[in-house]
């Protein structure tokens, strides 16, 4: 099996194509889509008067109050009017009347775009640049809830924000957004595609035949297969955070330890997509694997956001697998939240065990070497 590993291997560095893809393409990508919406993230016409309807009832007592606070000094700045409406009433909210319609739902805030759509992407913008610092509010809350009025008072007041800049590490931008999610695309598209492709090389190649006659298992090829793909899975992880890192200034985590966690998620998950690409390639070894499921890899992550980060299905979004990820990834380099990742990672490995199994049962379905 050692030498189906380093055969596999090999076969990684020699292959141009297979460098190309894993470390020049998502480096390149996260540098000209970071560069280039930097400057097209902003309107190009006024946006006019903006009125919000909110619900807070839905949200945890810290978060309620931090976006009341929020939205009460964005009022007194004159940069909206606001309403406060019911969890029932804003769900059906009259958008003749509201420019969209902001909704707490725990920690996290729904955004109900209106009719404008230059109006909904400023609202959007608004409430983003919330985001990034709403831990801040959230952390001194939960430490030390006395503290709150020291936090208004820096803020301006009794009618200050109740959200407070924190050093998270950086001031978020799309170079740093483009970081993560070209990070998630190599994951899927290098590992499910590489891994998708291994049986199909060995058949063109006339070398199943050797393969076949050789005293190792067919279970044991197919471990060889992953095993031995599994240093592209860390090449192309490292690469391109190390790139964007290094090379564009983008941000990931303000920590070691961050990083580190983010780093395991992401090969957590490029492992479970190599090994069920592997599979599929066991599965059906004279399709073209990688071109059939490719399609679907790049409209998924399409609407998860992966290329634009204003494209939202809802109902469907939620449910992609890449979106999860991102948003475990967003979590745990925004907010430094670690709830998400642990997940994504305990899945991935679920689902890396269970692929695993599914193809020692296939292979060893088929004729063994003694």
């Amino acid at each position: 099996m050692l030498s189906i590993i380093m055969n596999e291997a090999r076969s990684f560095i020699r292959n141009g194509s297979n460098l190309f893809f894993t470390i020049f393409f998502p480096c390149a990508c996260v540098f000209f889509l970071g560069t280039f919406l930097e400057s097209v993230e902003s309107s190009d016409k006024a946006v006019g008067e903006l009125k919000l309807a909110y619900c807070a009832d839905g949200g945890e007592a810290y978060a309620a109050a931090a976006l009341e606070g929020y939205i009460s000094s964005l009022e007194d700045e004159g940069v909206l009017t606001a309403e406060k409406l019911s969890a029932d009433e804003i769900s059906g909210f009259d958008t003749e009347v509201y420019s969209a319609a902001v909704e707490l739902d725990g920690w996290d805030i729904l955004i109900h775009g209106g009719r404008d759509k230059i109006k909904n992407r400023t609202v959007k913008a608004v409430f983003d640049s919330y985001n990034w610092n709403a831990a801040a509010y959230v952390s001194v809350a939960m430490e030390n809830p006395g503290a709150l009025a020291d936090i208004r008072m820096t803020a301006g007041g009794e009618g200050g924000s109740l959200v407070l800049h924190k050093d998270l590490g950086t001031n978020r931008s799309m170079m740093d957004y483009y970081a993560v999610t070209m990070t998630v695309m190599i994951l899927f598209m290098g590992s499910c595609i590489g891994g998708a492709g291994v049986y199909e090389s060995e058949h063109a190649n006339a070398t199943i035949i050797r393969l076949d006659a050789s005293p190792v298992s067919r279970a044991a090829v197919f471990f060889g297969k992953i095993i031995g793909s599994m240093p592209m899975v860390l090449v192309q992880i490292l690469s391109v955070m190390l790139a964007s890192t290094l090379l564009f200034g983008a941000h990931y985590c303000s920590g070691f330890s961050g990083n580190l966690l983010l780093a395991a998620m992401f090969i957590s998950a490029s492992l479970a997509a190599l090994s069920l690409g592997v599979f599929l390639n066991l599965l059906f070894p004279h399709i073209p694997t990688g071109f059939v499921i490719m399609p679907a890899l790049w409209l998924a992550m399409f609407f998860s956001g992966t290329f634009a980060m204003d494209i939202h299905v809802p109902g469907l979004t939620e449910y992609l697998p890449m979106y999860v990820i991102q948003r475990a990834a967003f979590d745990l380099t925004v907010f430094g939240k670690t709830q998400r990742a642990f997940r994504v990672i305990a899945v991935s490995l679920a689902v890396f065990a269970a692929v695993l199994v599914m193809g020692r049962i296939k292979a060893g379905a088929g004729r063994k070497k003694s």
